[in-house]
């Protein structure tokens, strides 16, 4: 199992317009991807931070997917203010994911994915 985090400064007052990139576009285009696994997106509006972490079977899935996220460059290099920061990491815990019991899903994280915060 593997995690590819993504740290993003968003420009001053842009974390909604981002968080809509996000449910419109990227979560359509990653749910049927192979090896998906879950998406968490996390932001700060003080600082205007933004962390998103996509879980991914296997590194080759996961690489895979990259090619499909040019499409969204346009929409999101606008929104940010610097090139966000990517970083690859393998899941140690825990060991077997497809363990984890409930499974990861909206019911078991408590929210719906189309829910505004």
């Amino acid at each position: 199992m593997y995690a590819r985090m993504v740290t993003s400064y968003v420009r001053h007052h842009q974390l909604d317009a981002m968080t809509a990139v996000y449910r419109r576009k990227l979560l359509p285009m990653i749910e049927n991807q192979p090896g998906f696994k879950g998406i968490f997106v996390f932001n700060d509006p003080d600082c205007c931070k933004e962390v998103s972490i996509t879980l991914w079977e296997r590194l080759v899935d996961m690489e895979a997917f990259n090619v499909n996220l040019l499409a969204l460059k346009e929409e999101i290099v606008p929104l940010l203010e610097t090139a966000p920061e990517v970083e690859i990491f393998q899941v140690v815990v825990p060991e077997d994911f497809n363990a984890l019991h409930p499974p990861l899903s909206e019911s078991s994280l408590g929210i719906r994915i189309g829910e505004s915060f």
